[in-house]
């Protein structure tokens, strides 16, 4: 039976893992910096690929090793966080690292989450999980940011930042957590046939298939707009202020009734702070607007997207199946949309491919929208009692 106390364990370690993922900013800021936006491309890809692959080798391991979702979400925290130790700004090693600390752990989290979750529970959850994630990140964003601007910009005191973090979650978070079955594939393939995942495949591509375009973007502009990492962490930091602040005030207010208007709001917040980005091209100092827009719009995105997401599971077939074949599709989605782009930044000029991309992701929140409220109603009524 699904209680109050499930609701409270998960969130030290979930709040831990979510604000290892603020990493991803300055990983992206630090590729661009030493290389050019072609490496970022290459990281982007090879990142994308170890996360796929250390979400398969997830499943393979756990059942061998009798591993539950908890303890998932620890060894995605531990392997990455001892390469982030030795990797000193190694394109190859973080990429590896930030995509198996994506894989595993989100592979632990998504099962934890629908386990023990009911669906009343997710809403509430969701706000204050983000509510967490941000206060973490804003200190992990601090801490870096400082020790940016005392060793003269030396990305490699963040490595050893992120890595302690990580470890520390893994020997030390989620003890409490109500033990889970090993998550184990047997017909996922069997999955992606059915017609409500076939249906949700548009909603995968706007959620997560632009993943690694966002991340180029937002590394070009801070990069253009801001020129050094600890400004980039400033004003991040500055940023995470106003979504931690709104997300706390309003933590209360979610639930399942109201889902597609949270949704609305932050979408419509997002596709400004895209179109801020872009206008940031002529106007540097519009970066600094963006960043708060998008600060203050992605935890209410994140969370209306993790109910989302956890919506678009609610189909038939066993936890891990569903869960491996969402991951599976998003990875060829997010491949195909990265590589689509990267072709375009070989016949536009860099100017022309920074408009275009903001443009297309501005709209690409508004179609997100419209998508998924009618995901939210059809699966609002598909729980109505007969």
């Amino acid at each position: 039976m699904k209680s109050r106390p499930h609701h409270r364990s998960l969130l030290p370690l979930a709040a831990l893992q979510g604000a290892v993922g603020s990493f991803g900013g300055f990983i992206g800021f630090f590729v661009i910096g030493a290389h050019d936006l072609d490496a970022l491309f290459r990281y982007t890809a090879l990142m994308l690929t170890a996360a796929m692959a250390s979400t398969f080798l997830a499943y393979l391991i756990s059942p061998r090793l009798r591993i539950d979702a908890a303890g998932l979400v620890r060894l995605g925290l531990l392997f990455p966080g001892l390469l982030l130790l030795v990797a000193d700004g190694s394109v190859v090693l973080t990429a590896i690292a930030f995509g198996s600390y994506l894989g595993i752990t989100w592979t632990g989290r998504h099962a934890l989450e629908m386990s023990l979750l009911a669906d009343s529970e997710r809403d509430p959850y969701a706000a204050r999980s983000g509510t967490a994630t941000i206060a973490l990140s804003f200190s992990a964003t601090l801490a870096s940011t400082l020790l940016l601007a005392a060793f003269s910009e030396q990305s490699r005191y963040v490595y050893w930042l992120y890595g302690a973090l990580c470890i520390f979650g893994a020997l030390f978070l989620g003890k409490a957590i109500p033990p889970t079955a090993p998550v184990v594939l047997k017909a996922p393939l069997a999955v992606i046939r059915q017609p409500r995942f076939i249906a949700c495949l548009p909603i995968f591509f706007l959620e997560s298939g632009l993943f690694g375009i966002s991340q180029a973007m937002a590394a070009t502009g801070a990069s253009n707009a801001l020129g050094v990492a600890s400004h980039f962490g400033w004003v991040t930091t500055v940023a995470g202020l106003a979504g931690g602040a709104a997300l706390y005030i309003t933590r209360k207010k979610r639930n399942k009734d109201n889902r597609a208007q949270w949704f609305g709001g932050a979408c419509l917040v997002m596709s400004t702070s895209y179109l801020l980005l872009g206008a940031s091209a002529w106007l540097p100092a519009l970066y600094i607007v963006h960043s708060v827009m998008r600060a203050a719009g992605a935890p209410f995105l994140a969370a209306s997207q993790q109910v989302l997401n956890q919506c678009t599971l609610d189909i038939r077939g066993e936890l891990a199946d569903r869960i491996f074949a969402r991951e599976l599709v998003l990875w060829v989605l997010r491949m195909a949309a990265l590589f689509m782009f990267w072709g375009l930044a070989m016949v536009l000029t860099p100017m022309h491919l920074f408009l275009a991309g903001s443009a297309f992701l501005a709209a690409a929140m508004a179609t997100e929208y419209a998508i998924g409220r009618a995901l939210f109603w059809s699966s609002a009524a598909a729980r109505q009692p007969a």
